[in-house]
């Protein structure tokens, strides 16, 4: 039995490991070339910063990750971020997507944010089916707004209201939340 924890540095190699696939062989992240351990150190030490940055370890494996960023860079945004989630190719259909959400988006909420994106390279029904059983929902897409593998690629994007305020507070950065997060 597995469980979710926050990554650390240490995680890299593992993490970069689960990506490499992704950014080889499929449109799915438009990154054209692999991020090395140190690269994927970095990362993780820099999102760790203000949002979550979570693993899904079993046995001592990292078998999957998600993480949470800004959404944009300027100051009104700051209640809004982006998720992302991958899983090892042997690891799928096992939930652990879902495992690795439900504790991103309760750390999310946690910290005060309002609302996560999620952007998804189309076409791609196992990442949108995961997203719709959470709770996203379609709000629109960009047609033709990467190139890849000799292609134009069209990105949907799915929110989730995870904090709905008419009022809120300051969104409180992951390293400054009480341990345990």
């Amino acid at each position: 039995m597995g469980q979710v924890r926050v990554a650390s540095e240490a995680d890299a190699a593992a993490v970069a490991a689960i990506y490499a696939p992704y950014v080889l062989q499929t449109a799915i992240t438009f990154e054209e070339q692999a991020p090395p351990p140190e690269a994927m150190a970095a990362r993780i030490r820099k999102i760790l910063e203000g949002h979550p940055f979570l693993v899904f370890e079993e046995a001592g494996a990292v078998l999957g990750y998600a993480y949470a960023s800004p959404h944009k860079e300027r100051s009104a945004y700051r209640w809004s971020v982006d998720v992302a989630i991958y899983v090892a190719a042997t690891a799928h259909r096992r939930g652990i997507g879902r495992q690795l959400y439900g504790r991103l988006l309760q750390v999310l909420r946690r910290q005060g944010f309002h609302t996560a994106y999620a952007g998804i390279t189309m076409p791609n029904d196992n990442s949108v089916g995961l997203h719709e059983a959470l709770g996203f929902r379609f709000i629109g897409a960009y047609g033709e707004v990467g190139f890849k593998f000799g292609e134009w690629r069209n990105v949907g994007w799915w929110g989730l209201a995870i904090s709905p305020s008419d009022r809120p507070s300051e969104p409180v950065p992951f390293a400054a939340l009480p341990l345990g997060a």
